[in-house]
């Protein structure tokens, strides 16, 4: 058994309908057809192979695992955020999973992820059987979304908070995916990456908030054009400016459903 991508993220969020008008003002198309499993209601997005799930409670007596974790996330401030998210496996899964729910599939109308019952602080990770490469991933998801008004190609980072952060290396090496660099930040913070496929897991403590996932940066085909989709919907977004990694970024002032977004667009590397 192998980690080969995150296949995707999940969203806590109060209200599906409410929730999914402001990703559309922020330029992200939507599957057609919500998702019901036991308990819990699930919207699809996309960003290229990578499937952005927003997940609310349906019903108080659901028997979900994952129903502590969003009513924790639903209850905060902010009204949600990432919770964590799912690996694709290309076999069997991962040892140590635990409890198991029901998604929505990409080769099958259904797929169950197996939570693990270890790992960071604030962050569900669960994994699932994945039989597709990222270009049929990417296709399907397509077909199944449509394109992003916002121009999103991919999900270029995730970014976490943690308060250990020789803890979390530790947890994601010892289920195969290993750190690839660590940066001093200063005042004693560092960064871990992590890198699947497209896709970088950006750790960094020690936390000075709470455990958890913070948000997602997305690279986009055109910038300005995300920055003016997001402003068109009501939406106040940063002007594109140089991003440390190289390329150029711009940021939502307000998260959407707790979740900070930045938008991306590539350009020649400037990081360390």
């Amino acid at each position: 058994m192998s980690i080969i991508c995150v296949e995707r993220v999940l969203v806590a969020v109060r209200d599906i309908a409410a929730s999914l008008e402001n990703w559309r003002r922020a330029g992200f198309a939507v599957a057609p057809e919500k998702f019901d499993s036991p308990g819990l209601r699930i919207a699809r997005m996309a960003a290229g192979a990578v499937e952005i799930d927003l997940c609310a409670i349906r019903s108080t007596e659901s028997d979900s695992p994952l129903t502590k974790h969003l009513r924790e996330a639903t209850s905060n401030d902010n009204g949600g955020g990432i919770i964590g998210w799912v690996w694709g496996v290309n076999s069997a899964p991962i040892p140590d999973a635990g409890e198991s729910f029901e998604l929505p599939g990409l080769s099958a109308p259904t797929t169950r992820a197996a939570i693990l019952s270890s790992g960071m602080p604030g962050v569900v990770t669960a994994s699932v059987l994945t039989s597709l490469d990222l270009e049929s991933r990417r296709d399907s998801m397509a077909r199944l979304c449509g394109s992003n008004a916002n121009s999103v190609e991919y999900l270029e980072h995730i970014v976490v908070m943690t308060p250990v952060l020789d803890a979390a290396i530790a947890a994601n090496e010892t289920i195969g995916v290993p750190c690839r660099r660590i940066r001093e930040v200063g005042n004693g913070t560092r960064q871990a990456f992590f890198k699947l496929e497209q896709t970088v897991l950006e750790i960094v403590g020690p936390a000075r908030g709470p455990a958890g996932c913070w948000g997602l940066a997305l690279m986009c085909n055109d910038l300005g054009g995300a920055v003016a989709t997001a402003r068109a919907g009501g939406l106040q977004a940063t002007d594109p400016k140089p991003a440390i990694q190289g390329g150029q970024i711009a940021r939502l002032v307000d998260p959407l459903d707790g979740v900070a977004i930045a938008f991306m667009q590539p350009g020649p590397r400037r990081d360390d």
